[in-house]
């Protein structure tokens, strides 16, 4: 093998050991870097951890329970029917105090202590709301909460570069809870971030947003949580209303005002109340109403809007009073109610509850009589609407106490906590007014009004605003947003509202196009049932944003029982279906040929029978004609028709319902809308006070 050997100069050695000091260097430097990078980030997660932690330690805070009570558990069986306050406890070592709260296990709310009865260990309990009908066995626990633990203004302004000072803000004398808290993240913070975290502040914002700041000033770490307090308050001011197809429940705020909803929605100018809160024998007018009445129908025009359900909660703040419900029927009326007893006193106490619905706005065809019953005159009129519905999950002492006629408010009785009823009305609103027992949101289910049936002349819900303060002022209180009674706000001071989902057409169609493009198809499902401007289709596909496999003017077909000839005009029987027409008017086609004009002459029962009232005869261009018994009668309005670009797409029948709309005297149509079908009141998440 050939080996050669070669020898490095003193030179060439020096180079080589400077490259490598070099490469040395630049490695002990580069990691140096990389060590104090990773440093700084465990610190700045470790900040944002201990932020965090802070946030937990406040939550834990304002949920703290028993308060040093004992250990409570029920004495003996308590059997609850709905009426009754009271419950019998064990294993107090402290006594509560009116105003604190206590939870039963099992039972679904939280109770307001309202007085104690007893000494030691076994005591009574009144709380200020009735417990629901349940059955709850011995030893089952209860828990206490102390009313102060609503408030997070000591934690307002805390700076935990110092100890925890002797009281910051509003908060005069910091309690020793908040204090210790104050020092553990003092010293938590100086171990593990060190000195040079000169910045660690907790500041409390509007609607308990809690927000912790920690960093040196130039890189801070900030994180905030609400804190919900809800469980505490006695008297919230908001809720949330769910509408389905709607994920995040909509916020709305409680109206409040010191008259009871029978003065304050005053109905045909009569209120009464009762002198004794035990019976109904000394009837008394109200005698302090601040209201007109407007025409026959109640006052508050500043709550109604055009074509629109109105939904909100209020809150009665006066003092005690039973009254007597305004437009009942009594039981000994001819012909008789078809219910007993909802006429007789209703008791209403402070800061209890009702639920009021109201439908559509007084607007009549005259001016002058606008200006009469409102004060001003309101362009066109109301062009009439009708309503069927259902309202479930009431609560079991639930009562109607503004019936704005009682043969619709409920056609029977409250039953199994559900009220069937209907309205119609013209020219002016109607409207529904339900007293639910107890001023206790938590105490009550998911209350739901469901729309059946074929609505006419509404088209969206209008829902009252939390955000703005003076809106949950009731109209008539001082600063109320609302006004006086005939006063008529900006529409959208007070209110959000809530309509069907819909998308425009990018593109006309014929009346046989079997497929639609649309602006945006992602709410649809893959395949079901829309509505064209009036149309009804169902399809079977969609690519993009078409729908395709469309099936034309998806209608319901009666047939007419007998002979007609050319002029007759009257009511028909109709066999089969009902063709879905409006309650006060729409057009059909009789055998495929002939348009006339029909109504069900503003009959309950005739609406109910499938009994049509035909109007007029030869209309939409076609000629009166002659008609055999078994010819078919459909919906016209429904019919498959060309559409041009723009024209909305409805959601189908899942989440809505369709909607007749007044006459258009111009093109001779009831055209139609969709609604959102259903209205629920969200009590039972944990966000709204349960």
């Amino acid at each position: 093998m050939l080996k050669i050997k070669k020898g490095f100069s003193l030179i060439e050695s020096l180079v080589a050991l400077f490259v490598l000091s070099m490469i040395t260097l630049v490695y002990i430097n580069s990691s140096a870097i990389f060590f104090k990078s990773q440093t700084d980030l465990i610190k700045s997660d470790r900040k944002d951890q201990l932020a965090d932690l802070i946030l937990q330690d406040i939550m834990e805070y304002a949920r703290q329970e028993n308060s040093g009570l004992g250990t409570i558990t029920t004495n003996g069986n308590q059997n609850f029917n709905g009426a009754t306050a009271v419950i019998n406890l064990t294993g107090f070592a402290t006594a509560p105090v009116a105003g604190d709260i206590l939870l039963v296990n099992g039972v679904r709310g939280r109770y307001v202590v309202q007085s104690v009865t007893g000494a030691g260990n076994n005591l009574q309990i009144t709380t200020t709301s009735n417990f629901p009908a349940v059955n709850v066995a011995t030893g089952t626990t209860v828990s206490f909460i102390a009313f102060k633990k609503q408030d997070l203004d000591c934690f307002d302004g805390l700076d935990l570069t110092a100890t925890a000072p002797v009281g910051v803000g509003t908060c005069t004398t910091l309690p020793t809870e908040v204090a210790n808290l104050h020092n553990h993240w003092k010293t938590q913070i100086d171990n593990e971030l060190g000195s040079n975290i000169t910045v660690r502040s907790i500041e409390v914002t509007d609607n308990n947003l809690v927000k912790v700041t920690l960093g040196d000033g130039v890189n801070n770490s900030v994180l905030a949580k609400k804190i919900n307090i809800c469980i505490f308050d006695a008297t919230p001011n908001e809720v949330a209303f769910n509408f389905p197809g709607i994920s995040d429940p909509i916020t709305t705020g409680i109206m409040d005002h010191n008259e009871n909803p029978t003065e304050h929605y005053f109905f045909k100018g009569i209120a009464k109340k009762f002198a004794d809160f035990n019976n109904d024998n000394t009837e008394v007018d109200e005698n302090t109403i601040t209201c007109t009445v407007t025409w026959a129908s109640t006052c508050r025009q500043t709550y109604a809007w055009s074509n629109t359900i109105t939904v909100f909660l209020y809150r009665y703040t006066g003092s005690a009073v039973r009254v007597k419900p305004s437009g009942c029927v009594a039981d000994g009326a001819t012909p008789a109610p078809p219910w007993m007893g909802q006429c007789a006193g209703v008791q209403i106490n402070q800061n209890d509850l009702s639920l009021w619905f109201i439908f559509d706005e007084y607007n009549h065809k005259n001016g002058p009589s606008d200006t009469t019953q409102i004060g001003f005159a309101k362009p066109g009129w109301n062009e009439a609407g009708y309503l069927l519905y259902n309202v479930n999950n009431l609560p079991t002492n639930a009562r109607i106490l503004v019936f704005d006629d009682a043969k619709e408010s409920c056609v029977g009785a409250i039953t199994a906590g559900t009220c069937t009823g209907r309205y119609k009305w013209s020219e002016a609103h109607d409207g529904l007014v339900i007293h639910l027992g107890t001023s206790n949101l938590a105490t009550l289910n998911d209350i739901q009004l469901e729309i059946t049936g074929v609505p006419y002349g509404v088209n969206k819900w209008r829902i009252l605003r939390s955000d703005v303060a003076n809106c949950l002022l009731a109209s008539g209180a001082t600063n109320s947003a609302h006004g006086a009674a005939w006063n008529q706000e900006n529409e959208n001071d007070c209110w959000n509202y809530v309509e069907a989902y819909n998308t425009p057409t990018t593109a006309a169609i014929t009346n046989s196009s079997n497929s639609v493009a649309v602006t945006d198809s992602s709410y649809f499902p893959t395949s079901g049932s829309v509505q064209i401007g009036s149309e009804y289709v169902s399809y079977t596909g969609k690519s993009g944003n078409t729908l395709t496999g469309l099936s034309r003017g998806v209608r319901q077909t009666g047939t007419i029982p007998n002979n007609i000839n050319s002029t007759f005009t009257g009511e028909i029987v109709l066999n089969g279906s009902n063709t879905q027409i409006g309650f006060w008017g729409g057009y059909v086609q009789i055998g495929g040929g002939e348009v006339v004009k029909v109504d069900y002459d503003g009959s309950y029962d005739d609406f109910d029978n499938n009994t049509i009232n035909i109007t007029a005869r030869g209309q939409r261009g076609t000629t009166a004609e002659s008609h055999s018994a078994g010819d078919t009668v459909r919906n016209h309005d429904m019919r498959a028709r060309a559409w041009p670009a723009g024209t909305k797409v409805w959601e189908g029948p899942t989440h809505s319902i369709p909607v007749v709309q007044g006459e258009n005297t111009t093109t001779n149509t009831f055209e139609r809308v969709r609604l959102k079908r259903r209205v629920t009141l969200n009590l039972a998440t944990a966000a709204v006070c349960s």
